[in-house]
């Protein structure tokens, strides 16, 4: 049980739009949760569907803390940095309302952290997991030992790790890396997480911890067109990349430098000005054509959309 006049352990946000006929689902994950030291933060990017009132229904009667806190409707990465500030847990876990948590989640997540040296631990993020479809197949591929300290910059480029992963984070590392809401409303989470990989680790393991279950029409189903009407954190991404002076493997550069290019293009931001934001412009130019090659077939796709719609 949470105690009295202390703070939560983990402080577990769900942002949420329109999803109240979903939210029951992460309710009920949350009631069998073996650990019990947690908050739920329900941010409710301005629904009209009744998730407050719904969300209200269960505060009295909940065995752990719910908050609920509504905002305009900014995008889902708005709604996390508003969950992100007002986070009372010492570690923070963010629960889409489309996914669930197996009953042990919380409990193992902490276990992981718990099981780093604490003279280490400074120089880590958190705890990175595996998602499962409700079939028990993984989603994306697995890290590559079951216990392995990484960063989510070499996890995905070095080691090509692919498909979503569910996370416990250091509160305190996540509020010095907001989402950058300057960029419009679809962010790319990746201009977040590799900024953290830049300066911590992360220990990578191979158990599921969610059941997740894409919604037709989410973030998730529409990644590729939204980020290019919203591009400028899909470049800004790449470019942290570029000048952070890691070395990747031959494939990662070159996907790194032409898609910089395509989506700076996407920005509408000249090759010429995009050359004066990166450190190594001979690489970049390089990889021009390619970038450009990239970003004319996306226009293609884009007015195959349009037609569509």
């Amino acid at each position: 049980m949470t105690i009295q006049n202390q703070p939560p352990l983990v402080t577990v946000c769900t942002a949420s739009y329109n999803r109240a006929h979903l939210l029951p689902r992460v309710y009920e994950s949350l009631r069998a949760q073996t650990l019990k030291n947690f908050e739920w933060l329900v941010v409710d990017d301005g629904s009209d569907d009744g998730t407050g009132d719904l969300i209200g229904s269960w505060i009295e009667s909940a065995e752990f803390p719910i908050r609920y806190l509504r905002k305009e409707n900014g995008g889902q990465y708005s709604a996390m940095n508003v969950g992100v500030r007002e986070a009372a847990g010492f570690y923070f876990a963010s629960l889409d309302s489309d996914d669930r948590y197996v009953p042990d989640a919380l409990e193992r997540f902490v276990a992981h952290w718990e099981g780093i040296p604490s003279n280490e631990r400074e120089r880590f993020a958190g705890v990175c997991g595996l998602d499962a479809y409700e079939s028990g197949e993984i989603v994306g591929t697995r890290f590559p030992q079951d216990v392995f300290d990484s960063d989510d910059i070499d996890i995905r480029l070095k080691y090509r790790v692919e498909g979503d992963k569910i996370s416990l984070m250091r509160t305190d590392v996540m509020k010095q890396f907001p989402f950058p809401e300057e960029c419009g409303r679809y962010i790319t989470p990746a201009v977040v997480w590799n900024r953290i990989g830049l300066r911590y680790k992360t220990r990578f393991v191979n158990e599921v911890f969610a059941i997740i279950e894409y919604q037709t029409g989410g973030l998730t189903a529409n990644d590729r067109l939204n980020y290019f009407r919203s591009p400028e954190s899909v470049a800004r991404c790449l470019r942290d990349l570029i000048n952070s002076g890691r070395s990747f493997p031959p494939v990662a550069t070159i996907k790194t430098y032409a898609n910089y290019v395509r989506y700076s293009l996407h920005q509408g931001t000249k090759v010429r000005d995009q050359a004066n934001l990166v450190s190594f412009c001979f690489q970049y130019w390089l990889f021009v054509p390619l970038g450009y090659l990239l970003y004319w077939r996306d226009q293609r796709l884009i007015l195959a959309q349009e037609a569509v719609d």
